[in-house]
C-alpha cells in the first residue's frame, strides 16, 4: 500500500468528501468477513457530563503543552488529503473533531466503548464515530487501512497483558509506512504537597475499587480477576511495548512537563481544574467508602489549590511515535505554488 500523495488533486478530494465518498470509504474498509462485532456487557458506569468536561479540559491543556495535537511527522500527509486516521478511545471526540476541522480532506474515525459519550452529530463530514470494544478482537477493519493511529490516556483502561494483543492488531490495520502515536502521563505527580498527596492516595488506595478501570477481565479465573487492580497500577509503558514490536521502527519519544496550578499560566490553570474535577468525580465514592470524611475532603481541596503554587507541582507526559516497516518510497509529493504561480515540488 503506497502512502505517496500528490496534492494537485486536493480540490477533487475535497469535493468527494462533501459528496459522500467517506461513506463509501467506510464500506470498503470494513471487514466483510466479520459480522457485527460481539460486544461484551460490562458493569461499567457510563461517562457523565462531568467526565466529558474533564476530558475537554485535559485535551485543551495537552494541546498547549505539546504545541499541537500530535507529534508524528504526518502533517503534510494529512494536508494532502485522502489519509485515514483512527483515534482509539476517542471519548467525546475532542481530538478527532479538532483534527478533522484542521485537515478537511483526510478522514478520521473515532472509536470508544461508551456509545453514550460519542458525538451524535459529527462536527464535519470527514469524521465518523463508532462504538468498538478493544477486547473484541480482531477489530472490524481490513489489513492496511490506516495511515495514522492515535492513542491518548488509555494505558490503564485494559489489563496490562491485553495490550500486547491489541497493539499487534493495531499494527495489522496500519498501512506500510503508517505511524502510531501513544500519549500518556507518568504515574506520579512531581513536587506535590501533603494535601495533593492525600487526594492521590484516596484515588489509588491499595486493593480499592476506586482504582480506575474501564474493563472487567472476561475470564473465569479467580486469580486473574483478583490481580486486575494491581496489574492496572503497574502497566508496562508504551516505549517498552512499541520497542518489542518487530514490525515497527524509528521510535521517537517526546516529553513535556505540565504545571498544575495558577503559577503555570494557561496550562497550569487548566490542569488545576482537571484535578478539581477528578476530586469531584470521586467525591461520593471516597466519602461513602470512608476513605476521607467529607468536611476534611473540602478542606484538603482548598489547601491543595494554594499548595500546588507553593510547591510548583507538575505532571510529566510523554508521546511515543513509531512507524510500520515495509514502505521504502517517498512519503509524500507536495506541490506548493508561490506568489508567482511557480510550482515547487517537495518529496518527503
Amino acid at each position: 500500500t503506497s502512502m505517496m500523495v500528490n496534492t494537485s488533486n486536493a480540490n477533487a478530494n475535497a469535493s468527494t468528501v462533501n459528496g459522500g465518498t467517506f461513506a463509501s470509504f467506510l464500506k470498503l474498509k470494513w471487514r466483510t468477513s466479520i459480522k457485527e462485532p460481539k460486544l461484551n456487557i460490562r458493569h461499567r458506569t457510563p461517562n457523565s457530563v462531568d467526565d466529558i468536561e474533564r476530558d475537554w479540559v485535559k485535551h485543551s491543556a495537552l494541546k498547549l503543552a505539546f504545541e499541537g495535537d500530535f507529534k508524528a511527522p504526518i502533517q503534510r500527509l494529512l494536508q494532502a488529503g485522502g489519509s485515514e486516521v483512527l483515534d482509539i478511545g476517542c471519548g467525546a471526540g475532542f481530538w478527532s473533531s479538532d483534527m478533522a476541522s484542521r485537515f478537511p480532506i483526510s478522514y478520521f474515525t473515532g472509536i470508544d466503548i461508551d456509545k453514550n459519550v460519542l458525538p451524535n452529530t459529527p462536527s464535519s463530514r470527514n469524521v465518523f464515530y463508532q462504538r468498538i470494544d478493544l477486547i473484541e478482537l480482531p477489530l472490524p477493519y481490513e489489513d492496511g487501512t490506516f495511515d495514522y493511529i492515535f492513542i491518548r490516556s488509555m494505558i490503564d483502561t485494559l489489563p496490562d497483558k491485553m495490550w500486547d494483543d491489541v497493539l499487534k492488531e493495531l499494527v495489522r490495520i496500519m498501512k506500510k509506512g503508517a505511524y502510531i502515536e501513544c500519549v500518556e502521563a507518568y504515574d506520579n505527580l512531581f513536587d506535590a504537597g501533603p494535601s495533593m498527596n492525600t487526594l492521590t492516595q484516596c484515588n489509588h488506595p491499595p486493593d480499592s475499587p476506586t482504582t480506575p478501570t474501564t474493563y472487567n477481565i472476561p475470564s473465569s479465573s479467580a486469580s486473574t480477576r483478583s490481580s486486575t487492580n494491581s496489574t492496572l497500577k503497574s502497566n508496562n509503558p508504551w516505549p517498552n511495548r512499541i520497542a518489542n514490536l518487530s514490525q515497527l521502527e524509528g521510535m521517537q519519544i517526546y516529553h513535556t512537563h505540565t504545571p498544575v496550578g495558577l503559577y503555570g499560566d494557561a496550562i497550569g490553570s487548566l490542569l488545576l481544574e482537571y484535578w478539581e474535577r477528578i476530586v469531584k468525580s470521586f467525591r461520593r465514592e471516597w466519602v461513602t467508602n470512608k476513605l476521607i470524611p467529607e468536611d476534611e475532603l473540602e478542606k484538603t481541596v482548598e489547601l491543595m489549590k494554594d499548595e500546588v503554587n507553593e510547591y510548583n507541582t507538575y505532571m510529566s507526559w510523554y508521546s511515543v511515535v513509531a512507524q510500520k516497516k515495509g514502505y521504502n518510497g517517498p512519503t509524500i509529493q507536495f506541490d506548493d505554488v508561490d506568489d508567482f504561480d511557480i510550482v515547487h515540488t517537495t518529496i518527503f
